[in-house]
């Protein structure tokens, strides 16, 4: 059910500052540098929206699922992930250490402990805590399919290990130190490849859409509850 959130990554900004784009000439950055940029920007938004598109591969089925929408994030600890395709659903945390999944189709609603959901270690970087270069090695990635010439392609690799991350790829815009994609492996081989578009910070996300009350005739489940 909250699977697909292992995914939830990454794309938090300020509005950036003036930056020599990547060529000829340009001097580039070594790895420790990058994450700093990096942990700035996210450091620097009080709050954060974005369009996305998520691809998840799975190992065992080799199979693909695609889906989009808009993710909003607002320090601290607040989400909301609002799929639009293949079906409508969201997933909303005031950051009280709940998280909701309601699908409006199915008139349903599910509710769980935040600190029990499979949400990655990194996400608490997203909402404001944690640091990068405390939760994980980092080093730059090889070559790879994903970014464009002249991305910085940062590999990381838990501390600690987990089951919901094996390693997760970076994909970081050299201008702004955006995440523009993140590609998560998990330690059944499964990929999750979450690419955002449309970025923006500082746009006073309203606190109202963090905020999660069952419309009328939902049915409320509790997971806690689930197999008592």
């Amino acid at each position: 059910m909250v699977g697909p959130l292992v995914s939830l990554l990454m794309a938090m900004a300020q509005a950036p500052a003036a930056a020599p784009p990547p060529g000829a000439g340009a001097a580039r950055l070594d790895v420790k540098a990058v994450v700093a940029e990096v942990q700035k920007r996210y450091d620097g938004a009080a709050d954060f929206r974005a369009r996305f598109t998520q691809t998840m591969t799975s190992s065992a089925m080799g199979r693909k699922t695609n889906s989009a929408g808009e993710v909003m994030f607002k320090k601290p600890g607040r989400m909301r992930w609002d799929y639009e395709k293949p079906e409508k659903s969201s997933y909303i945390t005031d950051g009280g250490g709940v998280l909701w999944l309601y699908e409006p189709d199915d008139k349903q609603a599910f509710k769980q402990k935040l600190e029990s959901s499979q949400l990655p270690a990194a996400l608490s970087f997203l909402t404001g805590k944690g640091k990068l270069a405390t939760e994980f090695d980092i080093v730059f990635a090889g070559k790879s399919a994903h970014g464009s010439p002249g991305d910085y392609l940062l590999s990381l690799s838990p501390k600690a290990p987990q089951a919901q991350i094996k390693s997760i790829l970076f994909v970081v815009d050299p201008r702004t130190f955006d995440v523009r994609e993140s590609v998560i492996t998990d330690g059944q081989g499964n990929v999750n490849d979450l690419v955002f578009a449309d970025i923006r910070v500082n746009t006073r996300v309203p606190d109202a859409l963090f905020k999660f009350t069952p419309p009328a005739g939902t049915r409320v489940i509790d997971t806690a509850k689930l197999g008592k």
